[in-house]
């Protein structure tokens, strides 16, 4: 007995002289640089003379999209260049609507909005200018119709639409000597694939 109580005292003191110790160890972090959003932002331009507008919101007067003598059954068209001046792909979409002046009898209008180029080579009476794409056009009411979607635009890249501006063979007579102003609304929406 006495010979184990030893062995266990001895081992007790040996424990004890070994003490306590502890590994080492280390932390670390990152601190990252900065971190900004981008933006979707759409530029649009009209003509040579029209520089068009930029920033997220922007809107602007086409002034070079204006007919002074139209005339049932006549078509005009007209460039429109969508600009992709943000940092993401995008799709857009177009409505037509009723301008700020809408003095006109009922839903004369008809427009078309397509990817292409206008041809405006006839300028003889009656014009019949066109988009050099058969679709049909779509009545201008007062509330907004949807008369494209779809067509993608990367970032840094832009594309060339055609608007087309048409006055109904059937408009009546009421609507001589008439002005107005188109509203086009363009929404520019995120493509992420």
């Amino acid at each position: 007995m006495v010979a184990l109580l030893g062995a266990a005292l001895v081992l007790v003191l040996g424990l004890s002289s070994q003490g306590s110790f502890a590994l080492w160890n280390d932390t670390s972090a990152v601190t990252t640089g900065s971190i900004a959003s981008g933006s979707m932002d759409l530029q649009l331009a009209t003509g040579d003379t029209d520089p068009g507008a930029a920033g997220p919101g922007t809107a602007y007067s086409a002034a070079s999209i204006t007919v002074s003598a139209l005339t049932p059954s006549e078509a005009y068209a007209f460039p429109v260049t969508v600009k992709n001046v943000g940092d993401a792909d995008f799709t857009v979409s177009v409505t037509a609507a009723h301008g700020s002046t809408w003095g006109f009898v009922g839903d004369p209008l008809r427009v078309q909005l397509v990817v292409g180029t206008p041809d405006t080579s006839d300028t003889a009476y009656p014009v019949q200018q066109s988009c050099g794409v058969a679709v049909q056009t779509t009545v201008v009411a007062a509330a907004p119709t949807q008369i494209l979607a779809g067509p993608r635009i990367a970032h840094g890249t832009s594309t060339q639409l055609c608007l087309l501006v048409q006055m109904a063979t059937d408009a009546s007579s009421d609507n001589q000597g008439r002005s107005a102003t188109l509203s086009l609304g363009f929404t520019a929406t995120q493509v992420t694939s």
